[in-house]
């Protein structure tokens, strides 16, 4: 006999609407509600909160000529959810705790990964997997050894040890992986000297252990027999481009390297799966409060989504796809200005601030003083003046911006992972007003993340109300325990 219950409508502030929570309780003749998923799809959109979402989906929809919106592929999933994310130490998270909560189920401290915030270890969902047979996948653009891959096999209270790092992946049973490079700022909490090591240095490290590390995106596909680390620089702590800054060749993508994880995981994992796949670069964009950039990150990891999909349509009753988010980055709102956004006046942008940093100071290395160079590099790589209009109090601040430059060298805005030009930070802020979306924070903040699921289990996903309850009920379908 079946039962059934509707779940209302769960309304957010920050001008995000609301999110539709429903659901069909089933009693046991439900084919899909208490069998074992062999393939297992978790996707984390690090900083991706739910106005990066409905932002992205705006976006996309004026882009294509359409007035109405074009809902993301997971935003369409009918098991939709959202839950807190706070670590112990504070009630804004950061990516190591958040990570962790993701991965083991369990909350810990601020900058602690893997382990609990008395620093002790803590079981993740690679070892729930690999003790239940399935082979384990984790995909990034950002570094291997980031706060977000590393809380799925690594074990420190130092989320910047990240040599340390590297040697917990070289130690656990993680099949194949994937990102931009190998971080190496300092050796971590193994050595007080902080003895500097190189990219270079790490990669032999991996390659000695017998690890197939390799930057060819189809040999690490085709790889056989062997566990696969591949990156896009093996030589230096250097990231892929955000997807705006692409010249349209690369092969080091999120989408591209979450294929190969598919293609040598469908073929070496006879058992099933496990895939965890980040989009890290999208939360980079959030911390310099530049929207397009986040909107176009969001897309680039709502096409991997769209692999998943795809896996899944051929395995539609083993398959399990979650999609999370870890934090929200930015305090993106949108529509502050008179109830109305303009997105259309964000279709000139070619450029993300980070490369426009570059650019201003390419112009000044050349030694180019007169502001109309600059005023025209605004123009192109922002669409200021050109499509945006700009008062004659902001072209003010933009001249005072611009003379800095020149006589005091800085300082400049710090993104956390990049710095901008001030020139290039009030230029961005200019459009976003202009498009009627404001930025609270160069930071995280403290707001609801999404959940939704599609497939074996996923109803099991709308009893979750924290992140951590998301891991736990991953490895509950999987037939282990965190």
């Amino acid at each position: 006999m079946k039962k059934s219950l509707k779940l209302t409508l769960c309304c957010l502030g920050f001008s995000v609407a609301c999110l539709c929570v429903g659901l069909l309780l089933q009693s046991d003749d439900c084919s899909l509600c208490n069998k074992k998923p062999k393939y297992v799809f978790y996707f984390i959109g690090d900083g991706m909160s739910f106005n990066h979402i409905l932002g992205t989906e705006q976006y996309n929809a004026v882009k294509a000529g359409k007035s109405e919106v074009e809902r993301l592929n997971f935003s369409k999933f009918e098991t939709r959810n959202f839950v807190t994310n706070y670590s112990t130490s504070n009630p804004v998270t950061d990516s190591a705790a958040a990570g962790t909560a993701l991965a083991t189920g369990c909350k810990t401290a601020n900058s602690f990964i893997g382990v609990d915030d008395k620093d002790n270890e803590l079981r993740n969902l690679t070892d729930v997997a690999s003790e239940q047979g399935y082979m384990v996948g984790l995909v990034t653009n950002v570094g291997i050894n980031h706060a977000t891959p590393s809380c799925f096999y690594g074990h420190t209270s130092d989320r910047f040890g990240f040599p340390k790092l590297v040697d917990d992946y070289i130690e656990s049973p993680v099949a194949f992986i994937a990102g931009s490079t190998i971080m190496d700022m300092k050796s971590g909490p193994q050595d007080p000297k902080y003895k500097p090591i190189t990219t270079a240095e790490l990669a032999e490290r991996i390659r000695n252990a017998g690890i197939t590390l390799t930057l060819d995106v189809e040999a690490a596909a085709r790889t056989e027999g062997k566990r696969v680390a591949l990156v896009a620089n093996d030589k230096e702590n250097k990231h892929v481009p955000y997807v705006i800054d692409r010249k349209g060749d690369e092969v080091h993508t999120l989408l591209n390297h979450s294929k190969a994880a598919i293609e040598y995981l469908s073929r070496e994992a006879k058992d099933g799966f496990f895939l965890m796949i980040e989009g890290g670069k999208l939360d980079y964009a959030a911390h310099e409060q530049d929207a397009v950039t986040t909107f176009l990150e969001v897309n680039e990891f709502s096409q991997c989504v769209d692999l998943a999909l795809a896996f899944a349509a051929e395995h539609p009753d083993e398959t399990l796809i979650v999609v999370t988010a870890d934090h929200e980055t930015g305090g993106m709102s949108l529509g502050w200005d008179h109830y109305e956004i303009r997105m259309n006046l964000l279709m000139a942008q070619k450029a993300s601030a980070i490369q426009m940093t570059k650019t201003i100071q390419q112009m000044r290395a050349e030694g180019k003083r007169n502001w109309s160079d600059y005023k025209q590099a605004l123009s192109e790589g922002f669409g200021l003046w050109s499509l945006v209009p700009v008062t004659k109090e902001e072209e003010a601040l933009l001249r005072r911006d611009f003379e800095d430059i020149f006589m005091k060298y800085g300082p400049m805005v710090d993104g956390l992972y990049n710095k901008s030009e001030f020139l290039v930070y009030d230029a961005i802020r200019i459009l976003n007003k202009a498009a009627s979306i404001d930025w609270t924070s160069l930071y995280h903040t403290g707001m609801y993340t999404p959940l939704f699921a599609k497939g074996v289990g996923e109803q099991k996903f709308l009893e979750c109300r924290d992140q951590t309850e998301i891991p736990k009920t991953i490895a509950t379908l999987m037939g282990g325990q965190l």
